[in-house]
């Protein structure tokens, strides 16, 4: 730029400064922003053709952005806006009618019948929660009702005037104005007045003004005309004679009204002419809308100024790219919004930031560092443009006594005032105390160094310094003492200084660019390397700040890290934050952590930040500033200290490639904390659309909405409101009923569910800040899909019935089955024990009688035998026939079906033990036969156990030369258990011979086939101990016929 055309726009400007009302935020900071607000409008009116992606500029106080048909808009020229009661604004435009929520337009097209080719909304009034009203291009009235279009009962009734305003007063009376004749119209649901020349309405300003002062009295005003209505009907006031008369309601109570050639206040009665004259432009640029704000701002859209505001008794003007504005209104966040003719949708947002370069008078846009002295005044390092200074609306740039400017990289002030500047050839100063500030001069130190990167001034007095990429030093009385690799620093590139307080009071703490941490010992004369994670060893540090509380915040290139050498934590995008590569870090006065990174600058508050790591998996809520803010790609600078500070009215500030950028961070939250409202807008089952005026809480008093059976898909369409920041909204929903948990569905507008089984579903939808600077509002909605036949509950009760009988059936079909087959078997196990106890008795008459006898006459003849070897042998036949009749008793024994039973079987193994044993020298012992239970037991069972107990106890008698054996019985948890042991020689099991083992092998062929183990234990000089364990579960003999 020019210095001539510098010269001519400041000259502009300072022309022009009448004209413009700096905020208290403006105000407070001095010059800086009393320079945004002048020089913002020269720069928008030099500006190209922009749409919603590049409409972010500042105007003054303001950021201002613009809404065009790319975006969504109908057309950008804009009839009407105004605003409903839950928050939504409604545009009328020439190409339609849309509703928007911050975020989204949703466009009505309307029907063919009611636009008859001309789509054009004149004008917009709210009926109700629910309804709009409003005039097509062909002067028809029309409701919008639940996004149906309907026409109004008014409509017949204004045919032969041409209408173009609408109202609706607080007694729900819908106000027509016409143009042709000029006239005004009163609907009250059952009757029309009208209001003419005859009542003093003759002439039209740019419209009528309708103004409800409560709901005895609503305000009218066009043309020479101001009156009221009430019961009586219509009356004139008599006014000061004025021309274009508009009027607007006070929010202190009364009317703003505004003619051509005064603006005046009428309250309690009286007029008090605010302006006129000169100071009043209204003959010059055309009012066509008037709107006072919550704030207490006049706001007035004029036909070819743009628009004006008055506050504080001073009329200002916005300069626009479009000139006419048509329509005002504030949304209910506070936000203004301006309908052009032509250029689109606007608002104008309130801005708490400021971004310092040479379009506030800056040598240069980036200044790479920033500090502020003891007075309060702002130093910027601004590079090539030297060291900067603005205190009291001056900006001064300080030089050498010779009057060169240095190429200033840092800069920073101590305590004592004195302000040090690093610079590429050395190191600057300049004392604090100064006759006069013009006569600042910068003092360089004639210190060998070179090209600083870091200034730091402590407590105590002393700077830091690091210079050439790797060497440090402190300053101290005009003393500079380097550190080096003796005293235990490693020659990196430092990343930041900073003082911590620590037990024995203030600790310098040294970060380097390469990821290594050291503090200062306490003798000050070295530096200990501090541990950091070992996933941190191979990390950039950027920068490093000490909170109020103290803590340790490494701005890193893998994330943020809070320093604890016992747990440090690290913060990255999984946690919530925008990007993980973090430029700088610093505390505001409401413990928030400010940080720039690649994606801009955001704040979060640093106890959310510790609750949020201590709950793995719950996310950060951040604030961005980006594309609602004008900041959008805003990027910290890095290499150098201090590149952030907080000053003393609790402003944050950051050096950017875009200048110096100050945060309005005094207020605790960002933005207003307030409840950002969702609504469930409607519901649609196949296609079939119902509106919901509103969502409520869940409850018993809510009642449900019902749908129809066969509703294969279902739809429910939701908004959430946020006019300052719709980008940070976040919204979740969830189907009590059918969700498990809640559902993302930010940057959804609806939500869709197929095939929903009948019965009762809540929808929730819940809308949040993504910054947590406002709380979550929610909205819900009581839904019933109703059953189809095959699904409801008497046709399920039918089905269940038919089941619960067919059930039965089967089971007793079964039932006598199964009984049948165990009557069978019953049967079948009687016939065999018929025939067990006959062949028993048969065995036992007949062949045990026999062989009695035989060995009865085999002793009778070796009794009468002479010869010895006939002796002999009938001797030995005699003893085998009683050995046969034993074994018989013990088979007729086995066969008998009297005793199957435990009880029994244990009592004959005692019995014939000591039968075995009488006639020999070996005493027995038999224990536990009490203790075995009187339940069944199968005959092959019994056979097996007599068997193995006789072959044990032959063993014995034959091998053993034991004199004493004992046996064991016990019957516990389900088992029979019974131990055979002698205290006879016993054996080796594994030098027997193969034929020496066959007995021992039937007892394991016949304790396998009974279903139960063995185990013998023997050992030289030992003697042997047999262990049978066997089931007590009765398990019935299988026979034919017997399918179980």
């Amino acid at each position: 730029m020019s210095p001539l055309i510098l010269f001519l726009r400041l000259l502009r400007l300072f022309t022009a400064i009448d004209n413009f009302r700096l905020s208290s935020f403006i105000r407070s900071t001095g010059l800086v922003f009393a320079m945004l607000a002048m020089a913002s409008p020269l720069y928008i009116t030099g500006a190209p053709p922009w749409n919603r992606d590049d409409s972010m500029l500042s105007i003054g106080e303001f950021v201002v952005s613009t809404w065009h048909g790319e975006g969504g808009l109908p057309h950008n020229a804009i009839n009407d806006v105004v605003r409903d009661p839950r928050g939504f604004l409604w545009l009328g435009t020439q190409g339609g009618v849309a509703r928007f929520d911050g975020r989204y337009f949703i466009d009505y097209p309307m029907p063919g019948e009611f636009a008859q080719g001309r789509p054009e909304i004149r004008a917009l009034a709210v009926e109700d929660e629910c309804t709009m009203v409003m005039l097509t291009g062909h002067g028809k009235l029309v409701r919008l009702r639940d996004g149906k279009f309907e026409p109004h009962p008014a409509d017949a009734l204004i045919r032969n005037a041409s209408a173009a305003d609408l109202a609706v007063d607080e007694t729900g009376a819908l106000w027509i104005g016409t143009v042709a004749p000029v006239s005004l119209m009163r609907w009250d649901g059952r009757r029309m007045e009208t209001f003419g020349p005859e009542s003093g309405v003759g002439r039209r300003s740019s419209r009528f003004c309708i103004v409800s002062e409560g709901k005895n009295r609503t305000w009218v005003a066009s043309g020479d005309f101001l009156g009221w209505h009430d019961t009586d009907g219509l009356h004139r006031h008599k006014l000061l004679p004025d021309y274009s008369i508009m009027a607007a309601k006070a929010r202190e109570g009364g009317l703003w009204v505004a003619g051509r050639d005064r603006l005046a206040r009428f309250e309690d009665g009286k007029w008090r002419v605010v302006l006129e004259g000169a100071d009043w432009p209204a003959a010059q640029v055309g009012i066509q809308d008037i709107y006072e704000t919550a704030d207490g701002v006049l706001w007035l859209a004029t036909r070819r100024n743009g628009v004006l505001r008055f506050v504080d008794g001073k009329l200002t003007r916005l300069a626009l790219r479009h000139d006419r504005v048509e329509s005002i209104n504030e949304d209910i966040d506070g936000n203004v919004w301006l309908g052009t003719n032509g250029g689109g949708l606007i608002r104008l947002k309130r801005k708490h930031h400021v971004i310092i370069n040479t379009a506030l008078g800056m040598p240069k846009d980036t200044s790479s560092s920033i500090t502020e002295d003891e007075t309060g005044a702002l130093w910027f390092a601004n590079q090539s443009g030297g060291p900067v200074r603005i205190k009291n609306g001056l900006t001064l740039v300080i030089r050498t006594g010779s009057g060169r400017i240095p190429y200033a990289s840092n800069i920073c002030a101590d305590q004592r005032g004195t302000v040090w500047i690093g610079a590429l050839d050395g190191l600057y100063s300049t004392p604090a105390v100064q006759p006069s500030d013009d006569a600042r001069v910068l003092r360089r130190h004639d210190f060998n160094i070179t090209n600083v990167q870091t200034l730091f001034c402590a407590s105590g007095g002393d700077v830091w310094i690091s210079w050439a990429n790797g060497r440090i030093g402190r300053l101290h009385d005009e003393k500079l003492r380097e550190f080096t690799k003796k005293e235990g620093w490693p020659g990196k590139r430092v990343a930041g200084v900073i003082e911590q307080q620590g037990p024995d009071g203030p600790e310098i703490w040294v970060a380097t660019h390469y990821g290594l941490l050291f503090k200062l010992a306490k003798d000050s004369e070295s530096f200990a390397e501090q541990p950091l994670p070992p996933k941190l060893k191979a990390v950039q540090i950027y920068a490093l700040h000490a909170d109020a509380d103290n803590r340790l915040w490494l701005a890193t290139s893998v994330g943020l890290l809070l320093w604890d050498k016992q747990n440090p934590m690290l913060f990255t995008c999984a946690d919530g934050f925008p990007d993980d590569v973090l430029y700088q870090v610093i505390s505001d006065n409401h413990n928030r952590l400010w940080t720039s990174s690649r994606r801009g600058i955001f704040c979060v508050e640093i106890g959310k930040l510790l609750a949020a790591k201590l709950a793995p998996g719950r996310s950060v809520p951040v604030t961005l500033f980006g594309r609602d803010d004008n900041l959008e790609g805003l990027s910290g600078m890095i290499g150098g200290q201090p590149m952030t500070w907080k000053s003393r009215d609790g402003r944050v500030w950051f050096a950017t490639y875009r200048g110096v950028v100050g945060f309005d961070a005094t207020r605790p939250s960002v933005e207003t904390a307030r409840k950002q409202p969702v609504y469930i807008d409607g519901l649609s089952a196949n296609g079939a659309y119902t509106g919901i005026h509103s969502g409520n809480a869940p409850g018993d008093s809510q009642k449900p909405l019902r749908i129809g059976p066969h509703a294969t898909q279902v739809e429910f369409s939701f908004a959430a409101l946020n006019f300052s920041s719709p980008e940070r909204t976040r919204v979740r929903r969830m189907l009590e009923g059918f969700d498990l948990d809640w559902i993302d569905a930010t940057g959804e507008r609806s939500s869709v569910y197929s095939r929903l089984l009948p019965g009762k579903y809540i929808f929730h939808v819940e809308s949040m800040d993504a910054g947590g600077s406002a709380p979550g509002a929610q909205s819900s909605l009581v839904i019933e899909i109703a059953a189809t036949w095959w699904q409801t509950g008497w046709f399920r009760a039918a089905i269940a019935l038919v089941i619960v009988f067919a059930v039965a059936w089967i089971a007793r079909r079964v039932s006598n089955r199964i009984l049948r087959q165990r009557l069978r078997r019953l049967e079948l196990e009687k016939a065999l024990d018929r025939e067990r106890v006959r062949i028993a008795r048969d065995l036992h008459d007949e062949l045990g009688s026999r062989i009695s006898q035989v060995g009865f006459v085999a002793d009778s003849v070796c009794r009468k035998a002479d010869d010895p070897r006939q002796k002999e042998k009938l001797s030995g036949l005699a003893i085998q026939s009683r050995e046969l009749v034993e074994d018989l008793h013990r088979i007729v024994w086995t066969v008998n079906p009297q005793n199957d039973s435990w009880q029994r079987l244990a009592a004959y193994i005692s019995r014939y033990t000591q039968r075995l044993l009488h006639d020999t020298p070996i005493t027995c012992t038999i224990d536990g036969v009490d203790a075995i239970p009187d339940i069944p037991v199968t005959p092959e069972i019994r056979h097996h156990l007599a068997a193995i107990t006789k072959e044990a106890l032959n063993n014995t008698l034959k091998y053993a030369q034991a004199d004493h054996i004992k046996i064991q019985m016990n019957a516990d948890h389900g088992h029979f258990t019974m131990s055979i042991s002698d205290n006879g020689r016993g054996f080796d099991p594994a030098a027997l011979r193969e034929d020496d083992h066959y007995g021992l092998d039937n007892m394991r062929e016949r304790m396998a086939e009974a279903g139960g183990q063995i185990e013998i234990k023997a050992g030289p000089g030992e003697g042997t101990q047999i262990m049978l364990n066997i089931s007590l579960q009765y398990r019935p003999p299988h026979s034919p016929g017997n399918s179980d």
